[in-house]
């Protein structure tokens, strides 16, 4: 085993020798111990820093007919900030455990401040299964990886994208909206009653995706409570 894991080592060595991990925002090499992301940057990241806030932007975001008891989100995203590549790299250039790793740290930065105290379950926002066949992975499962490594809570696999639904990105508030409506449901409601449950997921904009995931909740499992966590959070304030 010593031996075995002496040459795993070395050949990890020799590959970083050829093809030097870098920082995913400046793109310098990464040392040590770091990982995704250089300590500068990682100093430097813009942190929303609400999770401690009762009734923080993201609450109001997502103000409608399910009660949200907790909102978290780790660093602003925004066009022009580098820090989005954070995203984009997880979500788009095929290395989903960028976001694994940069859940397990946030998480790490904010499970003593008792975000996670009395949760129960981990559940991520869905890709419909041909999106998902389509790009490989679904992001938001490793962000809930990332999290339930640092918290010991236990992933729920119940939400479902009952149907695909097309790209965000260059939608308004409305139309995100207007796509998001019936897309989502529960396959066994029973696993999530009475249970509080961290919905997860990989940025936030207008709410649409988030919200349409906790009204797929609420109606299937009414007495179930509902957290939200995210990597990045647009600030539209």
């Amino acid at each position: 085993m010593g031996l075995s894991h002496s040459i795993r080592k070395w050949a990890s060595d020799l590959l970083s020798m050829i093809y030097p991990e870098c920082c995913e925002v400046c793109g310098t090499r990464l040392v040590g111990d770091e990982k995704v992301i250089c300590t500068g940057c990682y100093l430097e990241m813009p942190r929303c820093n609400i999770h401690d806030n009762s009734f923080n932007t993201l609450h109001q975001r997502l103000a409608g007919h399910v009660v949200i008891e907790r909102a978290a989100g780790y660093f602003y995203y925004y066009r022009g900030n580098p820090y989005t590549r954070l995203i984009h790299v997880a979500k788009y250039n095929g290395r989903p455990e960028t976001g694994r790793e940069l859940a397990a740290r946030f998480a790490d930065e904010i499970i003593n401040d008792g975000f996670f105290d009395g949760m129960d379950l981990i559940v991520s926002v869905p890709l419909h299964r041909f999106k998902k066949l389509k790009r490989g992975y679904n992001q938001t499962e490793y962000i809930a990886e990332g999290i339930a490594r640092k918290t010991g809570l236990v992933i729920n696999r119940n939400l479902i994208a009952l149907k695909p639904h097309s790209s965000q990105t260059r939608k308004n508030a409305f139309e995100r909206w207007k796509n998001s409506l019936d897309i989502y449901g529960v396959k066994n409601p029973e696993e999530l009653e009475n249970k509080h449950v961290l919905l997860v997921d990989d940025v936030i904009t207008t709410g649409s995706t988030m919200l349409a995931c906790c009204e797929a909740i609420h109606r299937a499992a009414p007495s179930a409570t509902i957290s939200v966590i995210a990597l990045g959070v647009t600030n539209l304030t």
